[in-house]
This record gives structure tokens, sequence and C-alpha cells, in this order.
């Protein structure tokens, strides 16, 4: 008898980290707020060489900026 190991896919880990890019999309600013946060310190950020990364948990928590009318 032969036993066969069944392989599962890893569940999707959460996100953590948003970069600079995708964060200001989710909250509905321009990405270069964003920079002006993280030179001044305002904000929760983390630096991976030059890439800046703005906590997960941080920016779902944000309220997002409404939608401007036109």
């Amino acid at each position: 008898m032969t036993t066969t190991a069944q392989h599962t896919a890893p569940a999707t880990a959460a996100r953590q980290y948003y970069r600079v890019k995708d964060a200001a999309r989710v909250l509905g600013v321009p990405p270069r707020t964003l920079y002006h946060l993280v030179e001044h310190e305002q904000i929760p950020y983390r630096r991976l060489g030059t890439v800046i990364l703005l906590p997960a948990a941080w920016v779902e928590r944000e309220p997002t900026m409404p939608v401007k009318r036109r």
C-alpha cells in the first residue's frame, strides 16, 4: 500500500507592508504626500535599501480621502 503525500499550497500571508505607491492608491492621496510625511518622520515607515515601506496596519487603519466630484 502506497500513500502519496498531499501538498497543499500555503495560505497567502497577510500583507505586512505597502510600498509608497500602493499605499497612496489605497489612501487616495498622491505618493508625494506620503514621501513628504516620511521625510519629516510623521508616519511610521521602514527602509529596505532605497525602498520605503509603510506598515499595513497603519495604511489600513487610516481613513481614505473622499473622491473629488467633478
